[in-house]
C-alpha cells in the first residue's frame, strides 16, 4: 500500500530542501533566464549565446542572447563559459537496494529522472509521492515493481512458473499501476509469453532480461521494449557450456559472425538496449575495492547486503586472479560489442544497475557515460542515450531535449561535454522541474544524503 504523505512528514522533509519550502515555492513562480550560454539541446545541436527562459515548470524559449530578452522579474544567471544540457537519466536503477538517500545524490549529479527496474513497490511509490509534492529532493520516477521471474532470489521479485501465473502477476501489477513489466532471465518460455499476451492485453509494455529458456531473436520479435546488461551476453556463452577460460573467444567471433544480423533484427523491431557497462567493470574490481569518497553516499543497508553477498562461494570465486583476468578479456570483448550495436541502429539507454555498493547513484551515471565513449559512440551520442532517447523510450516527448514547451529539466556545466565527455561531472547548477539549485545548494543535497546514508 502506498504510504501517505501526511503534513507532519511533509514538515519532517522540509530540512533536506535546499531553502525553505515557501522560498523555493516563491523562486519556482519567478521566471528564470539563463544568459549566453551554449545549449547543447539534446537532438545533436551545440549553440553558442543562447538565452534559455524559464516560467513555471517549462522551457517557454530559446534563441540567442541578442534577440531574446528576459522577462521583467526574471531571476538572471550568466551563463558566459557554460553548457547547458538536458537534465540526465539513469534508465537501469534499484532504490530498493540503495534507499531512499541515493535521491537526493542523483539529483545533486544531474540525473533528474530514473527507470527504477525492480524493487518493493509500496517502498518506491512513498518516495515518489515525496518527490512529486516538493518536499524530498529527488528525480522523476518511472517504476516497475517486482520483477516478475521463475525463482523468487529476493523480496523485489515475484515467481511464476506457467501462463496462467505469469498473466495473473501482470493483472496485479498493472492493478497496482505500475509503468512497465520487469522480467529475469529464470521465467520460463510459457510464463514469459503469458507475459507478453498479458502486457498487449492491458496496453503495458515489458522490459528486461533475454529468458534463458527463449532466443534473442524471440524476445525481439516478442516486442520486449529493452534488454538489459550487454554482460548477459557473456553470461549467456558461458550458459551454453562453453569454458570459462573461452568465453572471451566466443564473444570475438559472435562479433564477427552473428551480432550483426542480431543487432539489425534489433533496430528493426524498436528494440532498445541498456548496456550497464559499469556494472560489468565494476564488479571485475569488487575484491580489491578501495576506499572513495563518493562510500559517503552508500546507504548502510547496502553496503551489509554487498558484504553478504562476498560470502557466497560463487562471489569468492569471482574475485581470484585467474578469473579477474578472465572477466577483463571478456570486458574488452563487450566494449567493442556496444559500439557494433549503435551503429546497426538500435537505440541504447544509459543506466547503471546502481544495488551494489561499488555502485555510486548518480556519481556512476557519468562513468557509464565515460565507458560509451570508449565503447565508439561519441560524446554527443553518449549525451543522447542519457537525455533524448529515454525520453523517446518512454513515449515523454515533454522530455529529453532543450526546447520551448518542454519541461524545464537542465543542468549547467562548467566545461564542454562534446570536447571530454567526463565534463559531465562538472556540475554549476541544476534547474529541476523549473527549480534552480545552484552549486551550494547542490552542495547541502549531498552533506544532507551522506548522513541520511548512514541511517538507511
Amino acid at each position: 500500500m502506498q504510504r501517505i504523505l501526511t503534513r507532519r512528514r511533509a514538515l519532517q522533509f522540509l530540512t533536506w530542501s535546499p531553502a525553505p519550502l515557501l522560498a523555493l515555492a516563491q523562486e519556482a513562480a519567478r521566471p528564470l533566464a539563463i544568459t549566453h550560454v551554449t545549449v547543447i539541446d539534446g537532438a545533436g545541436a551545440a549553440v553558442r549565446d543562447q538565452t534559455v527562459i524559464v516560467s513555471g515548470q517549462r522551457i517557454t524559449m530559446v534563441g540567442g542572447a541578442g534577440r531574446v530578452a528576459a522577462p521583467a522579474g526574471a531571476q538572471l544567471i550568466d551563463g558566459r563559459g557554460q553548457f547547458a544540457i538536458p537534465g540526465l537519466w539513469d534508465m537501469h536503477a534499484h532504490l530498493s537496494y540503495t534507499k531512499v538517500s541515493a535521491l537526493a545524490v542523483l539529483l545533486a549529479n544531474g540525473v533528474t529522472g530514473i527507470r527504477d527496474t525492480g524493487g518493493i513497490l509500496s517502498e518506491i511509490d512513498g518516495w515518489r509521492t515525496e518527490v512529486d509534492k516538493g518536499v524530498r529532493p529527488g528525480p522523476r520516477i518511472f517504476r516497475a515493481g517486482p520483477i516478475v521471474n521463475g525463482r523468487e532470489f529476493n523480496e523485489f521479485q515475484i515467481a511464476v512458473s506457467d501462463a496462467a501465473e505469469a498473466r495473473g502477476a501482470v493483472r496485479a501489477l498493472h492493478r497496482a499501476g505500475v509503468d512497465f513489466i520487469k522480467v529475469h532471465a529464470a521465467i520460463s518460455r510459457e510464463a514469459y509469453f503469458g507475459v507478453r499476451e498479458e502486457c498487449k492485453r492491458v496496453s503495458l509494455r515489458f522490459a528486461g532480461h533475454i529468458p534463458r529458456a527463449i532466443t534473442p531473436e524471440e524476445a525481439s520479435d516478442a516486442g520486449q521494449v529493452t534488454f538489459e546488461h550487454v554482460g548477459a551476453i557473456a553470461d549467456r556463452i558461458a550458459k551454453a557450456g562453453v569454458p570459462a577460460d573461452e568465453v572471451a573467444g566466443a564473444l570475438e567471433r559472435f562479433r564477427r559472425e552473428d551480432a550483426e544480423a542480431l543487432f539489425g533484427r534489433f533496430a528493426k523491431n524498436g528494440n532498445w538496449f541498456t548496456p550497464t557497462l559499469i556494472t560489468t567493470q565494476a564488479a571485475i574490481h569488487i575484491g580489491d575495492h578501495q576506499p572513495d569518497p563518493r562510500d559517503r553516499y552508500v546507504s548502510a543497508s547496502c553496503k551489509r547486503i554487498t558484504a553478504e553477498l562476498m560470502t557466497r562461494p560463487e562471489y569468492r570465486e569471482m574475485i581470484q586472479p585467474a578469473s579477474v583476468a578472465r572477466q577483463q578479456r571478456e570486458f574488452g570483448e563487450l566494449l567493442p560489442l556496444v559500439g557494433l550495436m549503435h551503429r546497426a541502429g538500435v537505440g541504447l539507454l544509459a543506466g547503471t544497475d546502481f544495488a551494489a555498493s561499488i555502485l555510486y547513484p548518480g556519481f556512476s551515471l557519468h562513468d557509464e557515460l565515460a565507458l560509451l565513449v570508449d565503447a565508439g559512440l561519441t560524446p554527443m551520442q553518449a549525451l543522447q542515450t542519457a537525455t533524448r532517447n529515454p525520453a523517446r523510450m518512454l513515449g515523454r516527448d515533454d522530455l529529453g531535449t532543450i526546447e520551448a514547451g518542454k519541461l524545464a529539466d537542465l543542468v549547467l556545466l562548467d566545461a564542454d561535454p562534446l570536447a571530454d565527455i567526463r565534463h559531465t561531472r562538472r556540475i554549476r547548477a541544476v534547474v529541476f522541474r523549473g527549480r534552480l539549485l545552484d552549486r551550494p545548494a547542490l552542495d547541502r543535497l549531498l552533506v544532507q544524503a551522506a548522513e541520511e546514508a548512514q541511517q538507511s
